[in-house]
């Protein structure tokens, strides 16, 4: 009874904490992303778990608003155009644990020549979304899911993660809810550990 009650409160400690976290944050789309289907998958995430992001598109990045996204979000191999000023304030962004993702990665040699040239020494990991979620707190049906991820760790804290061949908004432009799961998770993720 005892450990069901401190289970319990932990739970509501994360999630306050996120909540609290979350207030006034966004989230930045560059390239070309959808903004609406976004949208949407930012609104699950709210209604399940009290985090409530707003969404920027299409901005010019700079040291004076890079800290408002905590989340970044790149599509369509759009993150080839970012010029080296991008490049360097992402990097700086990432050290001070914000998260990057990469949705749909069509070219393994672009990409590690990106990561070359934004976390040089850093290596990626392959990973698996019950390796990612262990607890697994929007239970997406991982029978249901096939994505290859890779991502890259800054102090045990997911900095970057790619998506390689599939993309996110497609599925969630499909209102796709067991992919609204898997982006809900990424950011309830980042933002609690």
């Amino acid at each position: 009874m005892m450990k069901n009650f401190i289970t319990i409160f932990i739970v509501l400690i994360i999630f306050f904490q996120s909540a609290l976290f979350a207030q006034n944050q966004k989230m930045l789309l560059m390239g070309e992303c959808d903004k609406t289907s976004t949208l949407n998958m930012l609104n699950y995430l709210d209604k399940r778990a009290n985090i409530s992001l707003s969404v920027d598109n299409n901005i010019t990045i700079s040291s004076n608003n890079i800290s408002f996204y905590p989340i970044i979000l790149v599509c369509n191999n759009d993150y080839l155009k970012l010029n080296n000023d991008d490049v360097s304030l992402l990097q700086n962004h990432l050290k001070q644990g914000g998260l990057l993702i990469l949705d749909n990665i069509t070219s393994d040699y672009t990409f590690s020549i990106f990561l070359d040239k934004i976390l040089p020494q850093s290596q990626k990991k392959s990973l698996s979304l019950d390796e990612l979620f262990l607890d697994n707190p929007f239970n997406i049906n991982l029978d249901q899911i096939s994505l290859e991820l890779e991502g890259i760790f800054i102090n045990k804290k997911l900095s970057i993660l790619a998506i390689k061949n599939t993309s996110l908004i497609n599925y969630w432009q499909e209102e796709n809810e067991e992919f609204f799961k898997v982006g809900s998770s990424i950011i309830f993720y980042n933002l609690t550990r």
